[in-house]
C-alpha cells in the first residue's frame, strides 16, 4: 500500500490471487490462504488503500464475486468505487479465464450491464454513465500542473 501511495497512483484493482489449474504455482495451492481468508484479506486492504488514497479509482474485482457471489457489492461498501463491465463479446468470454469460477462468462455486454446496475442498486449506490470515469486524485494532479503551466511555475 505505501508503495503504491509513493507511486502517487490513480487507479487501482485490487483482489484476491485465484490460482489457475494452468499456471505453475497451482502446485503449490495447498501452502496458500483458504480463499475466505484472501477475500477478506483483500476487502481489508481496499479499506486500507482507501483510507491512505482517499481520491484514488478503487476497482471491485470479478475475482471478489468468485469467491462470494456479493464480492464486487461488499468491496464497493468497504472502499471501492469502480466496477467495470464485461464488455467482451460472450463467444470469447471462455478464452479468457484468468481463474476457476470466473463470473458472468455466459451474459453478453447488456446482460452485463442490466445485472450490474440491479446489483449496485441493490446495495444503495448507482452507476456512473456518460462521464469520463477519471480519479478526483488524477484531475487534482492535472488541474495543478495545468494552473502551474498558466502561472509559468513548471
Amino acid at each position: 500500500l505505501l508503495f503504491m501511495h509513493q507511486l502517487d497512483i490513480d487507479m487501482c484493482g485490487m483482489g484476491p490471487y485465484i490460482e489457475h489449474a494452468q499456471t505453475p504455482l497451482y502446485a503449490y495451492r495447498d501452502t496458500l490462504l483458504p480463499l475466505s481468508q484472501r477475500f477478506q484479506l483483500t476487502l481489508k486492504m481496499i479499506a486500507l488503500l482507501r483510507l491512505l488514497m482517499p481520491d484514488i479509482n478503487i476497482a471491485a474485482t470479478t475475482a471478489l464475486q468468485a469467491i462470494d457471489p456479493m464480492g464486487r457489492e461488499k468491496a464497493i461498501q468497504i472502499g471501492a468505487n469502480i466496477i467495470m463491465p464485461n464488455i467482451t463479446p460472450a463467444k470469447y468470454r471462455n478464452q479468457y479465464l484468468l481463474y476457476e469460477n470466473k463470473p458472468c462468462t455466459d451474459e453478453n455486454a447488456d446482460d452485463c450491464l442490466s445485472c450490474l446496475e440491479a446489483r449496485i442498486s441493490m446495495i444503495k449506490h448507482r452507476i456512473g454513465k456518460n462521464t469520463r470515469g477519471d480519479s478526483l486524485h488524477y484531475q487534482k494532479r492535472n488541474t495543478q500542473t495545468h494552473e502551474s503551466h498558466l502561472s509559468g511555475k513548471n
